[in-house]
């Protein structure tokens, strides 16, 4: 049995968070022993009760902050290591790695790295901050026996810095709609061609790029949901037209997947969008910014159409000439060949297996 505790700031309905629950989901019992640390406040209760009738052994710590765990001052954190005399420590984020990478354990120590941090951090913190905070991230990894990428784009980049490095590209469950909504309640007509995006409406996302382009440039056929909020959602609303629908935060964001026909995406940063993979788990056609991880997606469906991409850079007319293509190809787009692709290509069971394939070479190599 490989004891394997995941590691990371909180546990609750998000990408990263997304990413070690289907691990953890689709490890095959009883050949594991699964353990999860938390560090902050922020646990979805409900996910929690679920890791523990799964047999998952949850720590949540009440003591540490992030300024005191980036001081050093971990101590709940390395007694439960100690105490857990676990095989594998997997990390997922900038702190748990920080801290991973200071343990004294003879356990293997991995990391799965879920953005492109040379564009994520400067984005988020600044220049200045940002390249601390990559000195400081990099230097950690360089400690860890395996760093694991979430995507070929990612990996390119960090390859490049780390020898320990290697991508498992994420991959999600089918994402099933929890109630069912119609374009009328949208007040969207059934002829319209729709787009979608689910998200936070910041800079990042870029989605005041989605709204002031997509009025400039969609026909009276074409129509957009906006899901999400954020600090410029009243930007986005000052600059939408009434083709566009914001609907704020949503629990089943595949309710409204499943009235649509293509998502859309400007964000500036990826390392690989669930988001996408969501869309893609209910046959959505794609229309995104050509960031490198956006690029991939497109790439992996070969001799199937799943959309187009288009630059950020210029001032939005590509967007517009690109857009003009993808309305050329809505007949090429079919549902159920892209719900099929997911599943086999970007599936959660895929990903776990290739994850599973690690976690056994790390325990065999340390044997």
């Amino acid at each position: 049995m490989i004891k394997i505790v995941f590691v990371i700031n909180y546990i609750t309905n998000n990408g990263p968070s997304n990413v070690v629950l289907d691990i953890i989901h689709n490890l095959e019992r009883p050949r594991y022993e699964i353990s999860l640390i938390t560090f902050f406040p922020g646990n979805d209760p409900e996910i929690v009760e679920e890791l523990k009738k799964d047999q998952v052994h949850v720590y949540e710590c009440h003591t540490l902050t992030r300024s005191k765990c980036l001081l050093g001052q971990d101590r709940e954190f390395q007694d439960i290591i100690e105490e857990g005399k676990f095989d594998i420590i997997h990390t997922h984020g900038f702190i748990p790695d920080i801290l991973s990478s200071r343990l004294h354990a003879t356990a293997r120590r991995m990391t799965t790295l879920h953005n492109n941090m040379f564009e994520d951090y400067v984005q988020s913190y600044g220049r200045l901050k940002g390249r601390v905070y990559i000195s400081l991230h990099i230097a950690a990894l360089k400690k860890l026996d395996q760093c694991v990428c979430c995507s070929k784009s990612v990996y390119i980049v960090m390859r490049h810095y780390l020898k320990n490095t290697m991508y498992v590209r994420n991959g999600i469950k089918s994402k099933m709609a929890q109630h069912e909504i119609s374009r009328d309640q949208v007040d969207i007509p059934d002829d319209s061609t729709v787009f979608v995006f689910s998200g936070g409406l910041s800079f990042g996302k870029n989605v005041q790029f989605i709204i002031r382009y997509f009025v400039q440039y969609h026909d009276e056929k074409e129509y957009l949901i906006v899901l999400g909020d954020g600090p410029e959602r009243e930007a986005c609303e000052k600059a939408a037209d009434d083709h566009v629908r914001f609907m704020g935060f949503q629990n089943d964001p595949a309710a409204f997947y499943n009235i649509s026909d293509v998502y859309i995406s400007a964000s500036r940063s990826e390392g690989f969008s669930i988001s996408v993979l969501e869309a893609l788990s209910c046959g959505l056609g794609l229309f995104l910014s050509d960031i490198p991880s956006h690029n991939e997606v497109l790439s992996i469906g070969e001799n199937l159409y799943l959309g187009e991409s288009f630059s950020i850079k210029d001032n939005g007319e590509s967007f517009g000439a690109v857009l003009s293509t993808l309305r050329k190809n809505y007949g090429r787009i079919d549902k159920e060949s892209i719900k099929q692709f997911q599943q086999e290509k970007l599936s959660d069971k895929a990903m776990t297996e290739k994850y599973d394939k690690v976690y056994r070479n790390m325990v065999s190599t340390n044997s």
